[in-house]
């Protein structure tokens, strides 16, 4: 209790003579106690962290496949047959009335993959209800090929007809060209 009385008057004394260093004094206090308890909040999230991390390792994980080869075998691919397929792939787009402008095909034979990439380039003037009606059929017919970018503009904001650019990929089996 005598502490206490003695730090009263030295501090009101301290504050009649020079109040200006008191109250930065305070404010330097002050500023400590928020740092300290933003330090703290800090750590604690970080521990927080670091035991959603420690749980994630520890989980049971999903075997991963083995090599590109057990990959491919869970998805039938299809002997390589450039005529056939350029014949259902433009048949389907005749089907969902898609008219092309301009058709592009490069194969890519990766060394050491157990697939051939036939990447198929499109230009086409039409509405999006028929791009759509393209991608949802050869989804769904050549589940094989997958779509690997899409770009559309369109000439002012009243026209209905997009030109777009639709690139694809189709995966076929290893083997000789057809």
């Amino acid at each position: 209790m005598i502490l206490v009385r003695a730090i009263r008057f030295y501090f009101r004394q301290q504050l009649r003579v020079m109040p200006g260093a008191v109250i930065g004094l305070l404010g330097a206090a002050g500023l400590l106690v928020l740092a300290s308890l933003s330090l703290a909040v800090a750590t604690h999230a970080a521990d927080t962290e670091q035991e959603a991390l420690r749980a994630l390792r520890q989980s049971p994980r999903p075997p991963a496949s083995a090599s590109p080869a057990a990959a491919s075998a869970a998805v039938p691919l299809p002997q390589f047959d450039s005529a056939d397929f350029a014949h259902r792939f433009l048949g389907t787009a005749r089907d969902v009335g898609l008219v092309t402008d301009e058709v592009g095909y490069t194969l890519e034979t990766p060394p050491g993959q157990p697939y051939w990439r036939y990447r198929i380039s499109l230009s086409v003037k039409t509405g999006y209800p028929q791009v759509r009606r393209f991608v949802a059929a050869l989804a769904s017919e050549m589940p094989f090929v997958a779509l690997d970018a899409i770009r559309c503009t369109r000439e002012n904001i009243g026209a209905s007809a997009l030109a777009c650019e639709l690139t694809f990929s189709a995966f076929f089996r290893r083997g000789e060209h057809g």
